[in-house]
């Protein structure tokens, strides 16, 4: 294939779009119980199926929150989700889940009696969760409170799987709440917490009050999306997205996904309190590990190791790739040559990802890549026209690349649907 240029022209309407982004989930129902920044858009998803056929089955290979799953369940379409992360799997079953009135009216139930184990201060306490600098996440009192309240959710539905789910989704919604995690950036990040020493309030709240408050208004939100039951049936496996066949050996038609961007953005590092607090971590290596074995990991253990890549020779790359990784190594910026290693072992994982799917696609089967560029100093990684390119290679047909919106971060970045149809 002859070497392309990796300038890519924006076109002048194409807008930021913050209705194509995670926020636009928050008012919709199931799709808003938790506020994770990796989300893509409902109505991306929305949008792309609302022209299929409802017998299509669709295949997320990078389920996250499980927005493709349950956007296709709620219009009757059979779906499947894979995903590496044990709890974004967690996350999309407890989506994707059909909940009785049994379930509802138990869950209410429960909720007072969780309410007397956190007002009661001899009550059990959940184990601290061992996240490093923890009191940076939480003030002592908050903390106390929560896992006083995390406890009472054992112990009241602990043999109750529906009933315990729609409780934690809950918790961790009020865990947050009362953190001091900011999300006023790309990533989380912390706010700033004033500095009351010395002052005495006159009316000071208690923190069991304060997590209590959160936690009944979080049950209702939680409470009236479990009402809104999808039509259709949904699965999400845990699964490395770059051996689809090893847990999804059926054809597909329809492919609907938004991958980890090469953009260093770490998920572990956004989900570290949820899966402290809900026992998907222990360890901080266990967070290094699991960031390693996903595409795009970068967290902890993964940016040393990251040094150690090798190009596999089966894969392949589009001649002009090779020159981007040597101008990111040859640029000024700091870690040139972890960076440049980054993106490379990245677009190999995508090659083996791309691989893998071909073999569970039906002839003629449609696929969708919502997918981010990157730029590093000066260096754009037109992670689209890549995807385009190898998805071209392995016979695709009827390629195209629709921007979709652009990203606030810097004015070079934006989103593309990259769309192919598999060869017959």
């Amino acid at each position: 294939m002859a070497s392309r240029s990796v300038t890519f022209h924006i076109a002048p309407d194409v807008k930021q779009r913050k209705e194509l982004t995670f926020r636009h989930n928050s008012t919709h129902g199931r799709h808003g119980w938790l506020r994770l920044t990796p989300a893509y858009s409902v109505k991306i998803v929305d949008q792309i199926l609302s022209n299929k056929q409802r017998a299509l089955t669709v295949l997320d290979p990078f389920s996250g929150t499980g927005t493709t799953a349950l956007c296709a369940a709620m219009r009757e379409q059979p779906a499947v989700g894979l995903d590496i992360n044990p709890f974004l799997v967690w996350l999309g079953r407890a989506k994707v889940q059909r909940y009785g009135s049994d379930d509802i009216m138990n869950t209410q139930e429960s909720v007072g009696r969780v309410l007397c184990r956190l007002q009661d201060r001899d009550s059990a306490l959940a184990k601290q969760p061992p996240i490093h600098d923890i009191e940076r996440w939480w003030e002592a009192d908050n903390l106390t409170a929560l896992r006083r309240l995390k406890a009472g959710i054992e112990a009241v539905a602990c043999e109750r799987e529906g009933v315990k789910n729609l409780l934690l989704v809950a918790f961790c919604r009020t865990m947050m709440a009362v953190s001091n995690a900011a999300f006023n950036h790309q990533s989380m990040s912390f706010r700033a917490t004033p500095d009351t020493s010395g002052q005495r309030l006159l009316f000071p709240r208690k923190a069991d009050e304060i997590v209590a408050n959160h936690f009944r208004s979080d049950v209702e939100l939680v409470l009236a999306g479990a009402e809104q039951n999808p039509a259709g049936t949904a699965t999400v496996l845990l699964a490395d997205s770059r051996d689809v066949p090893h847990v999804f050996g059926e054809g597909t038609d329809l492919v609907i996904t938004s991958p980890p961007y090469p953009n260093r953005m770490s998920y572990i590092r956004e989900l570290r309190p949820y899966m402290y607090w809900l026992g998907f971590l222990t360890a901080a290596r266990q967070a290094g590990e699991l960031d390693w074995s996903a595409i795009g990991g970068t967290w902890g253990i993964a940016t040393s190791r990251v040094m150690s890549w090798r190009k596999n020779s089966d894969a392949y790359f589009p001649k002009y790739l090779n020159g981007l990784l040597e101008n990111i190594r040859s640029s000024r910026i700091k870690s040139a040559e972890v960076l440049s290693k980054y993106v490379g072992r990245y677009f190999e994982d995508i090659w083996f990802h791309l691989c893998s799917t071909t073999e569970v696609l039906n002839p003629g089967a449609e696929v969708h890549y919502i997918v981010g560029n990157s730029k590093f100093h000066d260096v754009v990684v037109p992670t689209e026209i890549i995807y385009h390119d190898m998805l071209q290679h392995l016979g695709f047909r009827q390629l195209s690349v629709i921007p979709l919106r652009k990203r606030n971060s810097k004015k070079e970045l934006f989103e593309s649907d990259v769309v192919g149809v598999f060869r017959n």
